[in-house]
């Protein structure tokens, strides 16, 4: 089992026209096999916080196994995470 920082980030523009991601919500995930779990546990998580589904206030998903080490990101595509 391991532990895994999930991350809601929302893509915007900075007042010079220059993308970026802003961070919603981080929110940490124990006693998971892998990091699909984390990320469903963590959207379930986001979910009963806010009241509605995650994809309405962020546009995508980083899953980090210990700070520093990127597993895995996922966007706001409707195939990836089905209700």
């Amino acid at each position: 089992m391991s532990t895994y920082h999930v991350s809601f980030f929302k893509n915007l523009l900075s007042s010079d026209g220059h993308p970026f991601k802003c961070l919603q919500r981080r929110i940490d995930v124990t006693d998971v096999e892998s990091a699909a779990q984390a990320a469903q546990s963590a959207s379930r998580a986001f979910e009963a916080l806010y009241g509605c589904p995650w994809k309405l206030h962020a546009d995508s998903i980083e899953i980090n196994a210990d700070p520093g080490q990127l597993i895995e990101t996922r966007s706001n595509i409707r195939a990836i995470w089905p209700s």
